[in-house]
């Protein structure tokens, strides 16, 4: 990996099926109360749409982002890609997996790879922050996924 190349991600098993944790990683409105990161997102669910997302950085800081959703396969992987104003700045392409490990069971990895002149600064302490983020995401889908049944 180069230091223009940065990819962070967390993974987390827990009880659940792929359906339900489609249904709260696709429900816009509850991401605020599981995701530390995502305020608030809007857009269609489809491939090509073109999302706003407003996320917080470990700072407090809030940024707004329209990426464009790259694959919709309910149940198994959610991916989106975007940049920061201009190509090669800062593109990044984030996806959720969904895995079904069988005896009601899945693994969901999140994951994100920054790419760009900017992506430099992700090395380090800001991709162990992210990485930190993504881990207490996914604990919070968890939960909200043995809530849902």
């Amino acid at each position: 990996m180069s230091l223009f190349t940065c990819e962070v991600s967390a993974e987390a098993e827990f009880p659940g099926s792929p359906e339900g944790v489609w249904q709260l990683i696709t429900d816009h409105a509850r991401y605020p109360q599981w995701h530390p990161v995502v305020v608030r997102v809007e857009g269609e669910l489809a491939v090509g749409a073109r999302q706003t997302e407003v996320v917080r950085t470990a700072s407090g800081r809030e940024l707004t982002f329209h990426p464009v959703l790259t694959v919709v396969d309910p149940g198994r992987e959610l991916s989106r890609a975007g940049r920061l104003l201009v190509p090669g700045l800062l593109d990044n392409a984030h996806s959720y997996l969904i895995t079904d490990l069988g005896d009601g069971r899945v693994r969901v990895v999140q994951r994100e790879r920054f790419t760009g002149l900017l992506a430099l600064f992700f090395h380090g302490r800001t991709a162990r922050d992210t990485e930190a983020r993504f881990a207490a995401a996914l604990g919070n889908l968890a939960g909200l996924a043995a809530l849902a049944g």
